[in-house]
């Protein structure tokens, strides 16, 4: 018992110092290759890569002040290129529902703001590993006139969300709204509901909850016992051409390693999400 215990205590202590070796380390991951055959990691590495992003606060934004690209899947992707080995990176923002166009057409390597992984999305483009987990959320004029609170609420109603969006996509099977309207940006969006043109704001908890942290005065808010529906939250993933299986390799397995080594905890951490986001957890409604 005594030795099963001491040799329990040594594989406990050799866990951590392989932990911590890896956080110290901000080297390129050593001696794992990603040659499957398709060459699309060591183009990446030899001739760089273009990510692509949306202004899509808080996950990714071009900063108004310095022109640079900046949000949590921004520095995940940073940090991803860096443990890669790839040097030279591109760029690109493009509004939301044209990444995918702009990923298939040649003109982006990686969708780096996370989307939902669908059927309809599988058809066309491959997913990643999973980085962090998300939900919907809902946001109404302050003081919540007219009582909104749940999916069935919506009905007559003028309901707002991100074109080409998972939301975009639900509630375009609703035929009982009163209008649907389709957004580029979340602030956009944001104000028509402060100024009444919209009855309730359909958007990922965090973009609200972000939006009302940086505008506290705002004639807003979000209804905080909202339940949403299974289809609407899931883990957050990024996107590939379904031929670029060695990239997506390379890109998962980054990805892996700093979901556990506390990497990508610190990273969305900064931008409102906490260790619990981490991990996939049911909603019951």
């Amino acid at each position: 018992m005594r030795m099963a215990t001491l040799m329990f205590a040594s594989m406990v202590a050799g866990l951590l110092f392989v932990s911590t070796a890896w956080a110290a380390d901000d080297a390129a991951i050593n001696g794992v290759r990603f040659d499957g055959g398709d060459g699309s990691y060591k183009r990446a590495v030899d001739s760089g890569i273009t990510f692509v992003i949306a202004a899509d606060p808080p996950s990714t934004f071009q900063d108004n002040r310095t022109n640079s690209f900046d949000g949590a899947d921004v520095r995940i992707f940073r940090e991803i290129a860096k443990r890669l080995g790839i040097t030279k990176v591109t760029w690109n923002i493009v509004p939301f529902d044209a990444m995918i166009p702009t990923l298939l057409s040649g003109r982006a390597d990686v969708i780096v703001d996370n989307l939902h992984e669908t059927e309809t999305r599988l058809r066309v483009v491959a997913f990643t590993s999973p980085a962090y987990w998300y939900g919907s959320g809902i946001a109404v004029r302050r003081g919540n006139p007219l009582k909104i609170h749940a999916w069935p609420d919506f009905a007559g109603r003028t309901v707002g969300t991100l074109r080409g969006s998972i939301n975009h996509q639900l509630l375009s099977q609703r035929k009982d709204l009163k209008d649907l309207k389709l957004y580029t940006s979340n602030e956009a969006e944001f104000a028509d509901l402060i100024a009444g043109r919209l009855d309730v704001a359909m958007e990922d908890d965090i973009k609200i909850s972000a939006f009302l942290k940086q505008h506290p005065t705002a004639a807003m808010q979000m209804v905080t016992d909202y339940k949403p529906l299974p289809q609407e939250y899931g883990y957050a993933r990024y996107t590939l051409r379904k031929s670029d299986v060695d990239l997506n390799d390379a890109v998962s397995r980054a990805l892996d390693e700093i979901r556990a080594d506390g990497t990508l905890g610190a990273i969305i951490s900064q931008f409102g999400y906490s260790d619990r986001n981490l991990w996939y957890f049911p909603v019951k409604n």
